[in-house]
């Protein structure tokens, strides 16, 4: 019985690891590593994003990487989307990889992300922007309606 139990927790643990070590980001190859292997083979970089994603791989770095090897921004958060990624794992991404939020939010609206969601995902990531007079100093006084 005994040896039963101890035959049958090895094969687990053996069948539970096998997928690690066909996993090329166990064996030392890196995810931009495998994207640029990828992109050679495919050269669509839509078909590779969308893969990457499909395969489980975070949408947030899948999207980092690929910007930050070059690919257009908002082809990139496009196919993401269309990917089916994370929305707001795609937009960090995005922003961390350089894009600005213009460029991205039309592009993820183009892909049919709803404009709330974006807007709601948005709000925490972009700093409140400080706005002053010109010549940096705040003038004062009353405007008197006959001054116009």
């Amino acid at each position: 019985m005994n040896r039963e139990i101890t035959i049958s927790f090895l094969s687990l643990v053996i069948l539970a690891t096998l997928p690690l070590i066909n996993n090329p980001v166990y064996a030392g190859e890196t995810l931009k590593d495998i994207l640029t292997k990828r992109y050679q083979e495919e050269k669509d970089i839509c078909a590779v994003v969308k893969e990457a994603i499909r395969k489980g791989i975070n949408a947030k770095e899948v999207t980092k990487i690929c910007i930050e090897m070059g690919h257009n921004a908002c082809l990139v958060v496009r196919c993401a989307v269309e990917g089916k990624g994370n929305l707001e794992q795609i937009i960090i991404g995005a922003l961390e990889a350089g894009a600005t939020p213009d460029v991205f939010s039309r592009c993820t609206l183009d892909a049919g992300a709803e404009a709330r969601e974006i807007a709601r995902i948005l709000e925490p990531e972009l700093s409140p922007a400080e706005i002053g007079l010109a010549g940096g100093s705040s003038g004062g006084g009353l405007i008197s309606p006959s001054s116009f």
